[in-house]
């Protein structure tokens, strides 16, 4: 909106609210980490290094996977595949030298703070006076303790990573304290990122899982009963204050996949209500997808049942069904207005930490989020998380391990590893692939200049040999790649191009300095890939 406008505004005293970024979201990459200069991502094919060796994978069931290079799919950048980070995370740990290379290494470039639920306790100027207990009855202060990971280190943590960052503004401030305390806390911390500090926040979210009727901001009692009418109307006055902060920046609303009257899974139609009332206030929704709850429920507690390896891989349907949902309940419920994007900013394959979060199954599972996103139209999203802890149920959500008795802290899970497959093997334009095989999923890219990048996830417990049929363009005949497997799917300890990690699990690291497999192929016809059981490859073809 140009000044004029804004000083009539405040002149006769008008209802005003600013309209959303003018920028596009998840579309250009900043030209240097919190900069202020973006352009349209691009992405050259890696060169073939000094020191490889052989792909010498046993053949087994021939599949075919078909690529059609003349057919696009999505823009890919490194928002599509970002994580968590968190306050709790501690200054020392963030920061560590090991875990900020940990960070390099794995590709990540995209970070989510201060940390999920807390969010809605989080003040981060340290200022307490009106809020001195948490929602789980501890000194709210806490988070921001002297070993804490505050605003700055995390600005430091992205500037040694040559990251960008998506920040969620405490929403339910507006509810244990009032609207304006609220909005002036989110535009003094816009204010601070992008001025003060001069490390440009252009992502943004008010509010963490807000139609949860546990959730701190939802649980306040105050009348009427919280809606997403509420919460829509409020985020208007939020994101336009923190609009005249930095009128660039592109803001978030929460929203939630199902429709319907019930807590689940439409949590008392919050769609309905929220949609109509953002009225072009938003310029994206977002989304989190835990894919399973694993409990019954039960009157002196929830009863954990322990869900196989194949329940797990069946949800992954789930991701694209809850797309659609969204997408349909836009059409529905905004009439008129443009389509929002959707950002995935918390996924992880099951609610809660069991097992199998630790399992080499866990490693395939984020490697088919990865890939699925792009066919079925997320705009961006956000790993759960970077640093948790080993739980009751003997699982870990992180990428890193923190607490578990069998392996170093800091040791890489084998869910990292996707996101090194896809850091070296994918480029910036997703392209068609589909799999003659339900076992075998198979997900491609375009580099720069035309080379193929191909990410192949094989649940089965057998070999396949992969035949490449492709539409678009001309392999020269050589492939490079990259692979992480293990015993089976409930594997614990896990490999990478090949090196093991420790016997307790996870995997090795470092990993840039593990030579890459390359193989030939005679060009003009079909490239022939050997890949082995439960496993993710990531190739180049050249």
């Amino acid at each position: 909106m140009k000044r004029t406008a804004l000083f009539l505004c405040y002149l006769f005293l008008l209802p005003c609210v600013l309209p959303a970024s003018p920028v596009k979201p998840f579309v250009e990459w900043p030209t240097q980490p919190g900069g202020t200069t973006t352009a349209p991502f691009t992405k050259k094919a890696p060169a073939i290094p000094d020191k490889t060796q052989p792909w010498t994978f046993k053949p087994g069931k021939a599949v075919t996977v078909r690529v059609d290079a003349t057919k696009f799919l999505a823009p890919v950048t490194p928002y599509s595949f970002g994580c968590n980070a968190a306050w709790w995370d501690g200054k020392s740990w963030l920061l560590s030298p090991d875990n900020v290379e940990k960070a390099r290494q794995s590709g990540i470039r995209y970070w989510r703070w201060p940390g999920g639920s807390s969010a809605e306790d989080y003040h981060w100027d340290n200022d307490y006076s009106w809020h001195p207990k948490d929602s789980n009855g501890m000194a709210a202060s806490n988070m921001n303790a002297p070993w804490a990971a505050d605003t700055d280190d995390f600005i430091e943590f992205c500037r040694q990573t040559g990251s960008e960052a998506l920040v969620t503004v405490n929403y339910s401030a507006a509810r244990y304290g009032s609207l304006k305390k609220a909005s002036d806390l989110a535009t003094r911390w816009v204010r601070y990122f992008n001025r003060e500090k001069k490390f440009e926040v252009r992502y943004w979210e008010i509010g963490n899982e807000l139609y949860e009727y546990k959730t701190l901001g939802n649980g306040v009692l105050k009348d009427p009963h919280f809606d997403g009418k509420i919460y829509g109307k409020d985020f208007k006055a939020i994101s336009a204050a923190m609009r005249k902060v930095d009128p660039n920046i592109s803001i978030g609303a929460v929203a939630i996949d199902g429709d319907g009257a019930g807590d689940h899974p439409g949590y008392r139609w919050w769609m309905r209500d929220l949609l109509p009332e953002l009225g072009g206030a938003a310029d994206f929704l977002i989304l989190h997808q835990y894919f399973l709850w694993p409990y019954d429920w039960h009157p002196e507690g929830n009863v954990y049942h322990p869900p196989t390896d194949a329940e797990l891989l069946g949800n992954l349907p789930k991701l694209g069904q809850a797309f659609q949902s969204q997408a349909s309940m836009q059409s529905k419920y905004a009439p008129g207005q443009p389509a929002l994007p959707i950002a995935l900013t918390e996924y992880n394959m099951v609610l809660d930490a069991p097992e199998p979060t630790i399992h080499l199954l866990n490693g395939l599972f984020t490697a088919e989020v990865l890939g699925e996103q792009f066919r079925t139209g997320y705009s961006s999203s956000n790993h759960w998380h970077w640093k948790g802890g080993f739980s009751k149920l003997k699982g870990d959500h992180a990428l890193l391990s923190s607490s578990d008795p069998s392996v170093p802290d800091g040791t890489p899970l084998p869910s990292y590893y996707a996101f090194a497959v896809y850091s070296r093997a994918f480029g910036e334009s997703a392209v068609a692939a589909e799999s003659g095989d339900l076992q075998v999923k198979a997900y491609a890219s375009r580099f720069k200049d035309g080379e193929i990048g191909l990410v192949l996830v094989n649940e089965s417990p057998a070999a396949r040999t992969a035949r490449i049929d492709g539409t678009g363009f001309s392999p020269k005949g050589r492939y490079l790649g990259w692979v992480l497997t293990g015993r089976d799917l409930d594997a614990k300890r896990v490999s990478f191009n090949g090196t093991e990690g420790p016997v307790g699990g996870g995997g090795p690291f470092p990993i840039d300095g593990l030579p890459p497999y390359v193989g030939t192929f005679k060009p003009g016809y079909p490239a022939e890939l050997n890949i082995p059981p439960t496993s993710v490859c990531g190739v180049v073809v050249y």
